[in-house]
């Protein structure tokens, strides 16, 4: 038999691998020892079997080349880690039941071609001596009477470039167990890996309880961890560096675990689910949906709306949307003014609150009667009864504003107010508005008037949309008018 020329059984039992690169089933090996054990005799050194010595083998069941065999070698006959690395299909049990080696075969579609592939038990590595791609081996899981880490192993595949993937096998009963693996190219990771592992100067990795609150609505959120960026880094840099830190030659520590074995942030000590693809999180469309516990602190304004985060407890948090509006084609010296557009003698929704208290002489707080609206600028221009102040601050949960200096006179209660979104002179070709968390889209007027002798324009008014933008508004026509 083939099998002959690449392995010998000593006299002792030892069956050792001496020669050759073929892969041989368990069948094969039973069949070739029985083969050997019917010989009148022993018929050359190296085959050390015949019919008198002790039966060496025993298959559970009848032989069968389209499933696993599972083998028991018998009478001290036995295998060594060596010789089981040119053996698959089945399991072989020997010295009773204390050691066993068990199939393991690696399935899935798609797999990216010559995709590597490692098996992890007791939370090391199994020295690799496989190709690349699907695996079809035999992993020692019992010694000396006693499984090793209860039998259990995990099949990993991670080459960054390429999503992830992993799977958990138990190997106590014996025959072939199976490992679900597909990966595929990704398209988010554009660096190589050495320039990944590089953004290290811009991404930093922190594990620890902490709450924050985005302004999103979701109020204060607690996180077991934070990505930090910093130097520039942006969201896209930090993706791929947490990706890169996960593949199979990372010597990154994260979260007390090498990144070649890290899959979830706290292990099984938070219950998140794992994603096996990428342990931080995938990138899809241009956003980074962050894998559960994460925090990102110090992205840059331009990337706030490319990522998503879920906090502790499972909640989608996000970052609100930030928008202001701009008016172009001023005049040094016109007043412009910027607010909500409505059907009033001013054209602006001029009666938005009213005062819920008097003001007092020499004081600097008004507070409102009506839940002040969420895009509110946190700071800017206040009108009460029609007369221009600036606020420094606004307390949405007491509804109060706080102005600049103090009041110049008293307004009664019940008089009415609004947040004009641009209150002033203009001092250059453009201005802008304070940066204001959008809420929804509405309708903004704007008028621009200069009056001025020798240099008076034509008054200028038109109405537009302020949407999701930071750059929201229009240009203003400045035509003489004299």
């Amino acid at each position: 038999m083939a099998i002959a020329a690449d392995f010998t059984v000593g006299v002792n039992g030892d069956i050792r691998h001496s020669g050759g690169t073929t892969v041989y089933t368990v069948k094969d090996l039973h069949e070739w020892l029985q083969d050997m054990a019917d010989d009148g005799s022993i018929a050359s050194a190296g085959d050390d079997v015949s019919i008198l010595t002790p039966n060496p083998s025993k298959l559970d069941g009848p032989r069968s080349g389209i499933k696993p065999m599972v083998l028991n070698l018998l009478n001290g006959f036995n295998i060594d880690d060596t010789a089981s690395q040119y053996l698959n299909f089945g399991s072989i049990q020997q010295d009773g039941t204390n050691v066993l080696y068990t199939g393991v075969k690696s399935i899935g579609s798609p797999l990216v071609a010559a995709s590597p592939l490692y098996v992890v038990q007791n939370a090391a590595k199994v020295t690799k001596y496989w190709p690349d791609g699907h695996i079809q081996i035999l992993v020692k899981c019992k010694t000396a009477g006693a499984f090793i880490d209860n039998g259990d192993i995990r099949v990993y595949s991670r080459k960054y470039g390429q999503t992830y993937s992993d799977f958990a096998a138990n190997l106590v009963a014996g025959g072939e167990q199976p490992a679900a693996i597909s990966t595929s190219p990704t398209d988010w990771t554009p660096l190589d890996l050495a320039t990944a592992l590089a953004l290290s100067t811009k991404v930093a990795i922190a594990t620890g309880s902490h709450f924050k609150d985005t302004g999103d609505g979701n109020g204060s959120k607690e996180y077991k961890g934070t990505i930090t960026l910093s130097n520039g880094g942006t969201i896209a840099e930090a993706a791929q560096y947490c990706q890169a830190i996960c593949d199979e030659a990372s010597a990154v520590t994260v979260d007390g675990v090498l990144g070649w074995q890290f899959r979830t942030l706290g292990g099984a000590t938070y219950g998140y689910t794992p994603n096996a693809a990428a342990p931080f999180g995938t990138v899809a469309g241009g956003k980074w949906f962050v894998e559960q516990g994460w925090y990102i602190a110090g992205a840059l304004p331009a990337d706030l709306q490319k990522y998503q985060m879920r906090s502790h407890d499972g909640t989608v948090v996000t970052n609100p949307v930030v928008a202001g509006i701009s008016i172009g084609g001023l005049t040094v010296g016109a007043r412009v003014l910027v607010g909500r557009d409505a059907a009033t003698v001013s054209g602006f929704l001029d009666t938005e609150y009213t005062l819920a208290g008097a003001t007092t002489s020499g004081g600097n707080t008004c507070v409102m009667t009506q839940a002040i609206k969420a895009d509110t600028p946190a700071t800017g221009f206040l009108r009460v009864n029609g007369v221009p102040y600036t606020y420094t601050s606004v307390d949405t949960g007491t509804k109060t504003f706080t102005i600049s200096g103090t009041w110049g006179q008293v307004h009664a209660i019940s008089s009415p107010a609004w947040v004009p979104f641009i209150d002033k002179v203009a001092a250059s070709a453009t201005e802008s508005s304070s940066t204001y968390t959008y809420s929804a889209d509405f309708v903004a007027r704007v008028k621009v008037r200069k009056g001025t002798a020798g240099s008076s324009l034509q008054p200028f008014e038109s109405i537009f949309t302020a949407g999701n933008s930071a750059s929201n508004g229009t240009n203003s026509i400045a035509s003489p008018d004299e």
